[in-house]
């Protein structure tokens, strides 16, 4: 005589072993997945964590680190004089010579960047090399800072999110990331959810569960959307190409440009008034508020940009002889309307991929995305570390 039991469906399960049905064996299944992509993925997605949050407020993280480079609320860089230029070409002596100036707001220091000088870190940043750049004063034409364009805080906040510090294929390697923490993020919400009705059941605290436990699951349910929104950003900014013929097949993208206004060459050495007078020969060519000037190269021009009362123009002016050109175009409130449809979906997901966009709200349940994703990494192998240690003292 058997001692198997019939189940409810009809199933016959041996004797000692309890019944499992499918939507518990799935779950399992789940369970085994979510942690096991949180062991392998533990280091890669606290750093996409830690490094994401950082990137929340740049420019105020910028102004934190480097207290020096501030000045007053009414120093005007559009007043640069040949005392800033001769100011800045000797702080540049050890490193080349002057290539480019930026005359940002009223309240903004003056920016000097010199030709580049050396390889930049892990063979990441522009195709010239690094460069040397100076902050100057605008009222007092005094060099107030200093440092290489590239090796920064910052610096390695942005490329460790977006290229591991990998060049080439580090990019791809961040986005198949951005599709693996998908996944785990959905996963998670899967297995913790208890179901529309009992939503708030998630969010107590289980006396069954350590610290470490429940607190993983209450950070995981609030931000799980967030996590979720910038990781799918994240791998469409990985792949535009790939992202940009889903949303606009059959299209021809324009590439992005990534050189600024004006020939592309090794700047020449000027001397300090010839800076000053370029820059007033495109003022009288167009009547605007100077923003950057780059140094010409061989066979080149100055490369002036005037930001006008509704219109920016670049203006090219001859080094010795010739015409001054001006190229206008509208001034606008923020960036310019995309020209297909593929780029402006791909400027929205990089607007709430780095909290551009959304308001202060946004910005900060990105900032603690990022750092609920890092905190999730860890306690979740640290839990499952310890119940393994627990089961193998037990055995």
């Amino acid at each position: 005589m058997s001692n198997d039991k019939a189940g409810a469906d009809g199933s016959v399960t041996a004797p000692g072993k309890p019944y499992i049905s499918p939507r518990a064996k799935a779950r399992m299944l789940w369970v085994t997945i979510h942690r096991w992509m949180g062991i392998v993925l533990l280091i890669p997605m606290a750093v996409l964590g830690v490094t994401g949050s950082a990137q929340v407020w740049p420019e105020e993280t910028e102004a934190l680190l480097n207290p020096a480079r501030e000045v007053s609320a009414t120093a005007d860089p559009a007043d640069i004089s040949q005392a800033h230029v001769a100011a800045a070409r000797e702080a540049l002596a050890p490193y080349g010579t002057i290539s480019r100036i930026e005359m940002g707001e009223v309240g903004e220091p003056i920016i000097v960047t010199s030709t580049p000088y050396a390889d930049p870190p892990f063979g990441i940043g522009a195709p010239g090399g690094m460069t040397r750049q100076v902050w100057l004063d605008p009222a007092s034409a005094q060099v107030i800072d200093n440092a290489d364009s590239a090796g920064g805080f910052m610096w390695y906040m942005h490329f460790i999110h977006g290229l591991f510090l990998i060049p080439g294929w580090g990019r791809q390697l961040v986005g198949w990331m951005g599709i693996f923490l998908t996944v785990s993020a959905i996963t998670g919400i899967y297995i913790f959810w208890p179901g529309k009705a009992r939503f708030m059941a998630a969010l107590k605290w289980q006396k069954r569960d350590g610290k470490a436990m429940n607190i993983h699951r209450q950070s995981g349910v609030i931000l799980s959307i967030v996590i979720i929104v910038e990781a799918i950003t994240g791998a469409w900014i990985s792949f535009p190409g790939v992202m940009a013929s889903i949303v606009e097949p059959g299209v021809e993208q324009p590439e992005r440009r990534r050189g600024g206004f004006g020939p592309q060459g090794d700047p020449l050495v000027m001397e300090d008034a010839q800076w000053m007078q370029a820059l007033a020969s495109a003022r009288l060519a167009h009547d605007g508020r100077p923003t950057a000037i780059s140094a010409p190269v061989e066979g080149g021009s100055w490369a002036v940009t005037l930001a006008g009362e509704g219109v920016n123009a670049n203006v090219a002016v001859p080094v010795i002889e010739g015409e001054v050109t001006v190229e206008e175009s509208p001034a606008f409130d923020g960036p310019p309307p995309a020209p297909t449809r593929a780029i402006a979906v791909a400027g929205t997901m990089r607007g709430l991929h780095y909290a551009t966009i959304g308001g202060i709200v946004w910005q900060l349940l990105v900032f603690l995305s990022g750092l609920v994703l890092t905190f999730l990494a860890v306690s979740g192998v640290y839990v499952w570390g310890k119940r393994e240690l627990k089961r193998l003292r037990k055995a």
